[in-house]
């Protein structure tokens, strides 16, 4: 079987007898410097509003930009995990524990917004990236 990289994540592999195998990788792709969408208002989001690192005079405009990995780096750094700018299973899961957590004290502190907002981040983002886990 040959396998051919289409795409950050996707391998397609070519089988003898004609047929396709795909390995749906890119669900678990890196959030990333020129990611655009709502998983980049995610990352943005855990960064600036949980945590209060700016992202850039844009603020949280769904763009993975030079700023957004500085805050990212940034983010990574207070954290205690690997510093390079990626939003992978790692990052992405810490970013899912802080959200939690923050979530988890809204509701015992009656922090009406931030439970409404953590709450909101906890609904959206997981279905946006796997790497939020």
């Amino acid at each position: 079987m040959q396998l051919r990289q289409v795409g950050r994540g996707a391998t397609i592999g070519v089988l003898a007898a004609g047929m396709l195998a795909v390995s749906a990788t890119a669900a678990f792709a890196d959030v990333v410097r020129g990611d655009h969408g709502q998983a980049v208002w995610c990352v943005q989001h855990v960064v600036h509003t949980y945590n209060g690192i700016s992202v850039g005079p844009n603020g949280e405009d769904s763009d993975f930009g030079g700023n957004t990995e500085r805050a990212v780096k940034t983010y990574q750094g207070r954290k205690g995990v690997g510093v390079d700018g990626r939003v992978g299973p790692i990052t992405g899961h810490v970013m899912f524990q802080d959200v939690s957590n923050l979530h988890q004290l809204a509701h015992h502190t009656g922090d009406n917004d931030l439970f409404i907002d953590t709450g909101h981040w906890l609904s959206v983002c997981p279905g946006a990236s796997n790497v939020f886990r």
